[in-house]
């Protein structure tokens, strides 16, 4: 005799029929109500990152606010912020290394900082690690 697993197993429920979506499944089971995540195909969230990466190309890079934004993200009023979040997802060690080795490139010029910063920015085609951008969703 073959043994049914899974959830519908233990329920003494019929398994999922192909096609079917598990709030279909969950509304049959007794009107249980079951919180499904939005639909998103990869199609849609490559649409919506080309979107976006249009709009990021258009800005203009500002090695002096970029160099003002890093030093506001380790030493400055967003400092706490990203303490935090650093806390909450078990980054505190990277955030405490970056701080540590702040100090060597708070005295360097801030266009040369911000070119710095760009460079990073460019070669690894992440627009979103600008310390600008990382300040505002903070």
């Amino acid at each position: 005799a073959s043994r049914r697993r899974g959830v519908g197993a233990v329920l003494n429920r019929p398994p999922l029929a192909s096609g079917s979506s598990v709030a279909t499944w969950g509304a049959s089971f007794g009107g249980m109500a079951i919180e499904t995540a939005p639909q998103n195909s990869f199609a849609a969230v490559a649409e919506s990152d080309a979107i976006w990466r249009q709009e990021a190309s258009q800005e203009r890079f500002d090695a002096d606010a970029e160099a003002s934004s890093l030093h506001s993200l380790l030493h400055g009023s967003s400092a706490a912020a990203v303490a935090a979040a650093c806390a909450e997802t078990s980054s505190s060690v990277r955030y405490d290394a970056a701080r540590a080795a702040w100090p060597a490139a708070a005295t360097a010029d801030r266009q040369q900082l911000g070119g710095a910063i760009r460079q990073v920015v460019d070669a690894l085609d992440a627009p979103h690690l600008k310390p600008s951008g990382i300040e505002k969703r903070l």
